[in-house]
């Protein structure tokens, strides 16, 4: 597909979000991912889809840290810029099995890993009317990096059963929140494990660690889903 920038807003710090319009309308699972073409050679990066599907564009979160090919091709978009893009890809997915059978869910992301875990949450409440047990934890490092606030409350004012924890690594003196990791706030969650599905997102100490975690309260291995941010 060949979209079009039609936004582009920074976030925080080195997170941009960037919007891409596209001709037809994107008909994805909330979780998957596209892959981008950052340079004239074709190499491809791939990032989160960061919005729900059903309308003709996308939006993306990425963090550009790392500045590589992908993050100097991000930074370089302009609004009105082509952009090739293939998609849709990933099993990183909330099924309609998990959906009937399970009790309580648990995001956890660190960084960029929250994009795609808040539009499945948002289908998850919206679309598919889960009244079970939402929990999404998000770790970052200071209280600037973090974005969504406002979002993300107005979900949790409008949903009884999604609750929502950050934990900053990081923290000024006066942070009300988690001062430390994401695995400090799943080590203090009372979990089911037989009744508990997993959704990690982010890079891969984290995802061991937290799948570790997981695994010792009782959850079970093929119950815990993640995609690994490099």
């Amino acid at each position: 597909m060949i979209g079009k920038v039609s936004y582009k807003e920074n976030l925080s710090g080195s997170t941009w979000l960037i919007g891409i319009a596209l001709d037809e309308t994107a008909e994805f699972l909330p979780g998957q991912f596209v892959s981008l073409k950052v340079n004239d050679e074709g190499l491809r990066r791939s990032y989160s889809i960061a919005s729900l599907p059903g309308k003709k564009s996308i939006e993306l979160v990425v963090n550009v840290t790392p500045m590589g090919e992908g993050s100097k091709y991000i930074l370089g978009l302009s609004i009105g810029d082509s952009v090739e893009v293939m998609g849709y890809f990933g099993k990183f997915v909330v099924t309609d099995e998990v959906v009937t059978s399970q009790k309580h869910l648990i995001f956890v992301g660190n960084g960029t890993g929250i994009a795609p875990l808040r539009p499945m949450i948002e289908d998850l409440l919206k679309n598919k009317s889960f009244e079970g047990q939402i929990h999404l934890v998000w770790g970052m490092r200071y209280e600037t990096d973090l974005y969504w606030l406002a979002e993300l409350d107005k979900i949790q004012r409008e949903y009884d059963n999604f609750h929502l924890s950050i934990a900053l690594s990081r923290p000024v003196e006066k942070w009300l929140g988690v001062s430390g990791h994401v695995g400090d706030v799943i080590s203090g969650l009372d979990i089911k494990g037989a009744e508990t599905s997993a959704f990690l997102c982010g890079n891969p100490e984290m995802i061991t660690e937290i799948k570790d975690l997981l695994i010792s309260k009782g959850v079970e291995e093929g119950q815990i889903l993640y995609e690994r941010f490099a």
